[in-house]
């Protein structure tokens, strides 16, 4: 019986041996071969936006700069010598649509640019999280990015570090004020602006009196000034939609406020509606974001140049760089990971896009250069201007320390 058992674990032995170096061999490494030829024939980045709807102006710049970010790629070969191709998904703001898009996407996206804005990352991202699906949460706060780390990436550096410096800045600029209102929208990111701005306010040895909340269906904005200035304020700060903020002042100075340069404009209303609808009583105003319209490189400049023959001769707004960087931030991850868009690879691939973006060190962004600690930019720059007949003057750049 011994011998039986012996001579049959013989045959298995050799068989196997036969398996592994004759010819039976040969369809494994067919299928191994097949699987290390696969070549990706386009990069598809899906952009989860708000295409239509009361922020659609932002969402179109934002989809703008992200589509001249994938023509510039491709007009340079594209990403290892394959085009990519930026596909806009509106969520119209409702986090129920995001949440539905976000589900397909899940299933075979390598990466994913939004959602914007916050109401729908916060439904939306929970379901990429799930998932094992990064996303490029380009312009929301650190704060609602940060709720889904690793998975996410932060624009920004924590709200109360990089906000309070600029306003301080602004506050200096006017010793003699020393009384100053909030207008406040309850928006998204937006109180926890407000709230920084309070604490460079205090930095500046400032009195921040009691914030007027501005309602988001506001259409009258008579009322509100009016309890504004019943506290004497000498000098006003808004965080609200653009439009709103450029019909604050308007009203501000029907009611005889004179004093532009004691107006501060947070960095969301960069938007086009502010100009259009504030025009020249806009001048004077001083108003802070993240673009200097006179960087000097050719980069900067071929950006401008697009952005203004696209946009009635506007200059970019604040928010218009952020997914142009995170299209070339992609290209950069995908061609320093060896990331080949192969689908049986899909969950290390989006791992590698993930652990590479979170640190990557001396990123070229359109406007300046970062570093990442985690998911988090090191020393992102502000600017402070002041608005004349349409245009924004750099009078301070704010470096916020947060190494």
């Amino acid at each position: 019986m011994k011998k039986r058992i012996l001579l049959v674990s013989m045959l298995v032995v050799l068989s196997a041996f036969v398996f592994a170096n004759g010819a039976k061999e040969e369809p494994a490494e067919s299928a191994e071969a097949a699987q290390s030829s696969f070549q990706v024939t386009e990069w598809e980045i899906p952009f989860l936006n708000c295409l239509t709807g009361p922020i659609a102006s932002i969402g179109e710049y934002l989809e703008w700069g992200a589509e001249r970010a994938a023509w510039e790629i491709n007009q340079a070969g594209g990403i290892n010598g394959v085009p990519v191709k930026v596909t806009g998904i509106d969520t119209a703001m409702s986090p129920e649509t995001g949440t539905v898009e976000m589900a397909k996407l899940a299933k075979n996206a390598l990466v994913v640019m939004g959602p914007v804005p916050e109401p729908v990352i916060l439904a939306a991202v929970p379901i990429a999280v799930r998932a094992g699906l990064y996303s490029f949460t380009a312009t929301t706060s650190y704060e609602y990015a940060a709720k889904f780390f690793p998975w996410a990436i932060s624009w920004f550096s924590p709200t109360e570090e990089k906000l309070p410096p600029v306003v301080t800045a602004w506050a200096k600029k006017n010793p003699d004020m020393k009384n100053v209102v909030q207008f406040v929208e309850n928006y998204g990111a937006w109180p926890g602006m407000a709230k920084a701005h309070e604490i460079g306010l205090e930095k500046a040895g400032v009195t921040v009196l009691n914030q007027v909340d501005v309602p988001s269906d506001a259409v009258t904005f008579g009322p509100l000034v009016v309890k504004a200035l019943s506290q004497n304020p000498d000098g006003i700060v808004f965080a609200a939609n653009a439009e709103k903020v450029a019909k604050l002042i308007l009203e501000l100075q029907s009611r005889g406020w004179t004093d532009n340069s004691k107006l501060l404009v947070f960095s969301s209303a960069d938007d086009g509606a502010l100009y259009t609808t504030g025009g020249e009583n806009l001048n004077g105003v001083m108003i802070y974001n993240y673009v200097d319209p006179d960087l000097d490189s050719q980069r900067w400049k071929d950006f401008r140049t697009a952005f203004k023959a696209d946009h009635d001769g506007m200059e970019p707004f604040s928010l218009s760089p952020n997914y142009y960087d995170a299209v070339y931030m992609i290209k950069r991850a995908i061609e320093e990971t060896g990331i080949t868009g192969d689908p049986a690879k899909l969950k290390e691939e989006r791992i590698k896009i993930r652990d590479y973006c979170n640190n990557i060190q001396n990123f070229e962004g359109l406007m300046f250069n970062w570093s990442n600690k985690d998911g988090v930019p090191q020393d992102k720059p502000l600017f402070l201007f002041k608005i004349e007949n349409g245009k924004k003057v750099l009078v301070e750049k704010v470096v916020p320390s947060n190494k």
